[in-house]
């Protein structure tokens, strides 16, 4: 059965031994994320011993008390805090090494490196499996999905969130989803309406790339975010009205899947990950996926990413 749980951003409640808040009775991760949530605070100078700090979730800034001295010492300017950011709740169903379906939520960052791995397909889009057609939100691990490159894959992992259309984010496309009609790209492609989320990406071979011939990143394909092909007619990126559940999947290799009669992009979180987070917030990122151990597991792209901005520039030169 398909997980739907809703998710939510909020703060929480509950203090760590960190002084960080965070939800009470949250999964065995919270721990983790509040080393995260220490991490993104922008505090260029360390805390004097005495100093204590006071997180509420009504309140972004930690105010900062100082310490009376003895005796007169050049004034130091307060150390700056920035703003906590949100939390939300992550659905994962993932492939057990026995065999069985293993299920688990957790609580982590409402940021788009995160969200991203939750935020490909709306609830009703169709994938082809090797049993038929297959409604993501009736997809389990242990399934095998077609792939283009690699034939019949199983699906180790199924993450889903819901998009919250009055959330507050950092990013606000995070609350938008792409809407493209039926035979956009062709005749079948996609096959019927399809509801795509910020974190859901397409193959497709541009023109400045169409001489390559070859397999891979000499192939000339390249996966583009669905997002960038909005035209306002027969791509639409539009907010929903309502909460809408959303997924995402990850097989044993990265590959392209069918998805409505088009090529889209099973999970990978990209290359160099590592260089662009911290390691308390690769750990929690890494907690989600039972299946990894290290970014490593991922295994190599099976194409190269680029936004439609970055091809176009391509055809220019």
């Amino acid at each position: 059965m398909a997980l739907h749980a809703p998710s939510a951003r909020y703060l929480a409640t509950h203090k760590t031994s960190s002084g960080i808040t965070l939800a009470q009775g949250a999964m065995p991760s919270c721990s983790a994320a509040a080393s995260v949530l220490q991490e993104a605070r922008d505090t260029p100078a360390a805390k004097p011993p005495c100093e204590s700090a006071r997180t509420s979730a009504f309140h972004s800034h930690v105010p900062a008390m100082s310490k009376a001295r003895p005796a007169p010492q050049p004034l130091r300017a307060a150390p700056t805090t920035g703003a906590m950011p949100a939390m939300r709740r992550y659905e994962v169903s993932a492939l057990g090494k026995n065999g069985d379906i293993v299920q688990s939520g957790h609580v982590a960052p409402a940021t788009p490196l995160f969200e991203s791995a939750f935020s490909a397909f709306a609830r009703g889009t169709l994938l082809t499996t090797t049993e038929g057609l297959c409604a993501i939100e009736d997809l389990l691990p242990g399934m095998q999905i077609e792939t283009a490159e690699f034939g019949a894959r199983p699906v180790l992992w199924i993450g889903s969130m819901t998009i919250l259309p009055d959330a507050t984010t950092e990013d606000p496309d995070q609350t938008r989803v792409t809407r493209i009609m039926a035979d956009t790209f062709g005749m079948g492609r996609p096959m019927a309406d399809v509801l795509a989320g910020p974190g859901a990406r397409m193959l497709h071979r541009p023109a400045a790339l169409r001489e390559l011939q070859g397999k891979g990143a000499r192939s000339g394909q390249v996966f583009t975010p669905v997002a960038d092909f909005e035209d306002g007619m027969n791509a639409i990126r539009i907010t929903p009205p309502r909460p809408v559940t959303v997924y995402h999947l990850c097989l044993d290799r990265h590959a392209s899947i069918k998805v409505s009669g088009l090529d889209m992009e099973s999970f990978h979180p990209g290359l160099g990950l590592e260089q662009r987070i911290g390691p308390n917030t690769l750990s929690v990122f890494l907690s989600l996926f039972p299946h990894i151990r290290s970014l490593d597991d991922f295994g190599p792209l099976a194409y190269p990413r680029a936004s439609l901005a970055t091809l176009e520039s391509l055809t220019a030169a």
